[in-house]
């Protein structure tokens, strides 16, 4: 099961479950499936699907369900990002491992050090897509839109609340536990500014130390995964 082929669809109906679009020319072009094959299925929001291929047509496969698994592959706990934007290139690798290590979900940040301003959401939102089905995961992270740093704290939320920043007197991100919500808030190139750590910090947020290191963005973003997610 680790190492099978998974598909995306949210064409579930009843016990029949459609494959359209690139999906089903992967399905049927590249990876050759037949009728009768074996396969599964993702539908994004939790659910894995084992089934079998009933007909591959032109445009679309049919196939009909054997087993549901709720939350396959999934965390025993919600952990999200809030995370300054950094060059294309390195935010790519971000997205990738973030969502193959369990994220839930991905805020991109605007912060004074940001020196991209926006995503690519197009190409973000398919390795979002590659990632999850590469690992084996049946919820797709939500990537929310760019948000200004301040805004970040213009409503209230459940859960605790992380700043990793770099500072030698802060604690060590302790180890997550299931069941339980964090949202870590990491800085792009160059870190938060003193004054965007105060802010976070006036909100709740629990200033933690990742390493006696200086991580890149992406890599302090792995690091924090690693120790949060159940």
């Amino acid at each position: 099961m680790a190492h099978e082929q998974f598909f995306f669809s949210q064409g579930i109906r009843d016990e029949l479950i459609l494959i359209e679009g690139g999906e089903h020319l992967h399905l049927s072009r590249v990876m050759r499936k037949n009728t009768g094959d074996r396969i599964w299925i993702a539908d994004g929001k939790g659910t894995a699907y084992h089934a079998e291929i009933t007909d591959i047509g032109k445009e679309s496969t049919h196939c009909k369900i054997l087993e549901r698994h709720q939350g396959f592959g999934e965390p025993r706990n919600k952990v999200s990002l809030a995370v300054g934007i950094i060059k294309p290139a390195h935010w790519e690798i971000l997205l990738e491992k973030a969502v193959e290590l369990g994220v839930h979900e991905i805020c991109p940040l605007i912060t004074r050090y940001t020196i991209v301003p926006g995503i690519k959401r197009e190409r973000c939102e398919k390795i979002l897509m590659a990632a999850m089905k590469q690992s084996g995961r049946s919820y797709l992270p939500r990537l929310h839109d760019p948000l200004p740093y301040k805004d970040l704290f213009s409503s209230k939320r459940t859960g605790t609340v992380y700043l990793c920043d770099n500072q030698e007197d802060y604690p060590d991100l302790d180890p997550g536990r299931e069941n339980a919500e964090y949202l870590v808030l990491i800085g792009p190139e160059g870190g938060f500014s003193p004054e965007e750590a105060g802010l976070a910090i006036a909100h709740g947020a629990k200033p933690v130390l990742l390493a006696n290191r200086r991580l890149r963005t992406e890599t302090a973003c792995m690091a924090a995964l690693s120790r949060l997610v159940v």
